[in-house]
C-alpha cells in the first residue's frame, strides 16, 4: 500500500511540475495580441476610425494603417466627420472583438468621390503618410473624436487596418502547480524510502523462554518517519496545493471591463468648434492668403480666404487703385498674436459657423489690434474672413479664451441684450446719418462717431449751393452675432453708405474732389453725383440689465464707387 501511495504522489508531482513549467514556456500566452478585418470592405473614398479601436482589454492599442501610396489621417470631432462625409461612400471601423481578434467594420454606399481633405480647416490636425503609419489614439479634448482616412478623395481610402495591444501574460496557476508538484514529488520519494522492519515472533511449544520478559517492539530509527508520518506529509502537501490554487478562473483578471454608456454624458456637453492650435493655423493661412491678394491687387486672389463685404470692398479698392486712383490700400491682416478669441461652442455639426478674433503683430500696448470675423459656410469649406478692421482708440473687446462655453452664435433678433442686434445696427445707421437722431444717446461716444459727424457737417457747410444727403442701409447678409460671457453680444455688420449731392437750383454746378473726379472722369456736374462707401462696423451690446451704452469697437470707411446722376 505504501508503494502505491508513493507512486501516485510522484506521478501527481511530476504532472504538476510539467503543467506549471509548461504554462511559463510552451503554453505561455502571447505578449502581443492583434486584430484585423475579417474581410476587405468595398472600396470607398473615406475610411472612418472611431475611438472604440483606441483601447482593447483596458490597454491602449497601436493602430497600423497600410495603403498602396500616400494618404492622410485627420483627427476631427465625430459629428463633424459625419458632416464632412455627407452622402459619400465610406467604411467605418468602430471597435474590436477581442475574443475573435477581429476589427469590427461596416460599409455605406454613396458618392464615389470627395474633395481632398488634406489641410481642411474642419480638422484638428492632419498627418500625411506614405504607404504605412502607426497611430496611438489620443483625444485632444473632451468629446467623441474620429480619425478620417483618405487618399486624394478619388482613389480608395486605406482599409488595411490592424490593431495590436499587450496580451495577458499572467500565469496564476503556474507557481502553485510548481510548488505543489515539488512537495508531492518529495513526499512520494520519501514514502518510497521508508523501511519498516518485519515483525518478530517466538517459535516453540507456546511457552515463554525462561527469564524472558514481554517482547518489546522495535525501536523507531531516528530520522526515518513511520508510515503514519509519511501519510500526514502527503495529506499536508495536498492541502497546501489546494490552498495555493486560486479559486477564480485564470483569465478573470484580463477580462475587459463592462463599457459605461457615455451617451447621457455627451448629450449635455458642448465643445468649441475649433481648438487653439487649429485656430492659429487657420488665422495664419488667412493672413498669408489675403497678403498675397493685397500684393497682387488681383480680386481673383481674394476668393480663397475672403467673403462677404470684405471681399467686395477689398476687390473694389484693387480696381480703383489699378486705375491709378489715389486711395490708401486696405490694412494688412496680421495674426501673429491672438489677443482674444470668441470661438462659439457647438453641440452638433451645425453650419454656417463664425468666429470673432482680435489679433495684432505683437503684444505691445501701443499696437492697434485688428478685429476679425471669419465664417465657415459648410463642413467642406474653409474659414473665410468677412470682417477685418482696426479697433478704435479707447475701445475694448471682451477678453475671451478658446473653450469659453458661454460663447454662442445668436440670431440678429436675439433677446437678453440691451437692444436686439438688428435694431442696434439700424439705429446706429440712423444716428450716423443724422446726429440729432432720437437714438443718439443709446450709443457711447467715440472718435469714429465724432469724426463722422464733423466730416458730414463740414461737407454740408462747404457746399451751401448743393443739397447733400446721407443714407445708410444695413446689409443683413453680413450681420453676425456672438454671445459674450458677461451676457452681452458682439455684432459684426456692414453699412452700405451713400452720399448724394445735387444742385439746389437748376443750372447750378457741383465741383468734385480729385479722387471723385478721377472715378467719374469729370471735374464738376450740373446733375449731381452719388458716392457710395462700405462701412464695416463691430458693436458691443451690453446685457439687458446693464447700464452701459452700446459701443462701436471697430469701424472704417472704404470708398466703393461714384456715379453721376442723370
Amino acid at each position: 500500500m505504501r508503494k502505491t501511495f508513493s507512486a501516485i504522489a510522484i506521478l501527481l508531482g511530476l504532472a504538476a511540475l510539467v503543467l506549471g513549467i509548461g504554462q511559463r514556456t510552451v503554453w505561455a500566452p502571447p505578449e502581443t495580441l492583434t486584430a484585423s478585418l475579417a474581410q476587405s470592405p468595398e472600396a470607398a473614398p473615406v475610411t472612418l476610425l472611431e475611438e472604440g479601436i483606441g483601447t482593447a482589454a483596458g490597454h491602449p492599442t497601436d493602430i497600423t494603417i497600410k495603403a498602396d501610396g500616400k494618404f492622410t489621417a485627420s483627427l476631427v470631432r465625430t459629428d463633424d466627420a459625419q458632416a464632412w462625409v455627407g452622402k459619400a461612400a465610406h467604411t467605418t471601423i468602430s471597435g474590436i472583438n477581442t475574443e475573435d481578434h477581429v476589427v469590427e467594420a461596416t460599409s455605406e454606399t454613396g458618392e464615389a468621390e470627395v474633395p481632398n481633405p488634406a489641410g481642411a480647416d474642419l480638422f484638428q490636425g492632419t498627418e500625411i503618410a506614405d504607404k504605412s503609419m502607426t497611430y496611438r489614439w489620443t483625444n485632444p479634448d473632451e468629446g467623441s473624436w474620429t480619425l478620417l482616412l483618405a487618399a486624394d478623395g478619388k482613389a480608395a481610402a486605406p482599409t488595411d487596418v490592424s490593431v495590436s495591444w499587450p496580451g495577458d501574460t499572467a500565469t496564476p496557476f503556474s507557481m502553485p502547480l510548481i510548488i505543489a508538484g515539488s512537495l508531492l514529488l518529495v513526499a512520494g520519494i520519501a514514502l518510497a524510502l521508508v523501511r519498516t522492519p518485519p515483525r518478530g515472533g517466538s517459535k516453540g511449544d507456546g511457552r515463554r523462554a525462561a527469564g524472558m520478559g514481554p517482547k518489546a517492539g522495535p525501536l523507531p530509527e531516528a530520522g526515518k518517519p513511520g508510515a503514519n508520518t509519511v501519510a500526514k506529509v502527503v495529506a499536508t502537501a495536498s492541502v497546501l496545493a489546494l490552498a495555493l490554487v486560486p479559486g477564480t478562473p485564470a483569465l478573470a483578471a484580463s477580462q475587459s471591463p463592462v463599457p459605461v454608456d457615455s451617451s447621457t454624458q455627451d448629450t449635455e456637453q458642448v465643445f468649441p468648434v475649433v481648438m487653439q492650435q487649429q485656430l492659429e493655423r487657420i488665422l495664419g493661412e488667412v493672413s498669408t492668403s489675403v497678403a498675397k491678394a493685397d500684393k497682387s491687387k488681383n480680386a481673383k486672389d481674394l476668393g480663397e480666404r475672403t467673403t462677404g463685404a470684405l471681399k467686395t470692398l477689398r476687390g473694389q479698392n484693387y480696381k480703383l487703385r489699378n486705375e491709378k486712383i489715389k486711395l490708401d490700400g486696405p490694412s494688412p491682416i496680421d495674426t501673429t498674436v491672438i489677443r482674444s478669441a470668441a470661438v462659439p461652442t457647438d453641440d452638433g455639426a451645425n453650419f454656417p459657423r463664425s468666429l470673432m478674433v482680435v489679433t495684432a503683430k505683437d503684444s505691445a500696448a501701443s499696437t492697434i489690434p485688428t478685429a476679425l470675423t471669419l465664417t465657415q459656410a459648410g463642413p467642406r469649406e474653409n474659414y473665410k474672413v468677412a470682417f477685418a478692421t482696426a479697433m478704435l482708440p479707447g475701445s475694448t473687446f471682451p477678453g475671451i479664451a478658446v473653450g469659453e462655453k458661454s460663447v454662442k452664435l445668436l440670431k440678429d433678433d436675439a433677446s437678453g441684450v440691451e437692444m436686439q442686434p438688428k435694431a442696434a445696427l439700424s439705429k446706429l445707421a440712423g444716428f450716423m446719418d443724422n446726429e440729432k437722431s432720437k437714438d443718439a444717446d443709446k450709443f457711447a461716444k467715440n472718435a469714429f462717431l465724432t469724426l463722422n459727424t464733423k466730416d458730414q457737417n463740414a461737407l454740408v457747410k462747404a457746399n451751401k449751393d448743393a443739397k447733400i444727403t446721407f443714407k445708410r442701409t444695413v446689409n443683413d447678409k453680413d450681420t453676425i452675432v456672438m454671445a459674450t460671457p458677461e451676457g452681452g453680444a458682439l455684432v459684426s455688420g456692414n453699412f452700405i453708405s451713400t452720399t448724394t449731392a445735387k444742385p439746389k437750383e437748376s443750372g447750378g454746378t457741383i465741383g468734385l474732389d480729385e479722387t471723385t473726379a478721377k472715378i467719374v472722369g469729370v471735374k464738376d456736374t450740373k446733375k449731381g453725383i452719388e458716392i457710395s462707401y462700405g462701412e464695416p462696423v463691430l458693436l458691443h451690446i451690453p446685457a439687458e440689465d446693464s447700464k452701459d451704452k452700446i459701443s462701436v469697437i471697430a469701424a472704417e470707411v472704404i470708398t466703393k464707387d461714384a456715379k453721376l446722376l442723370k
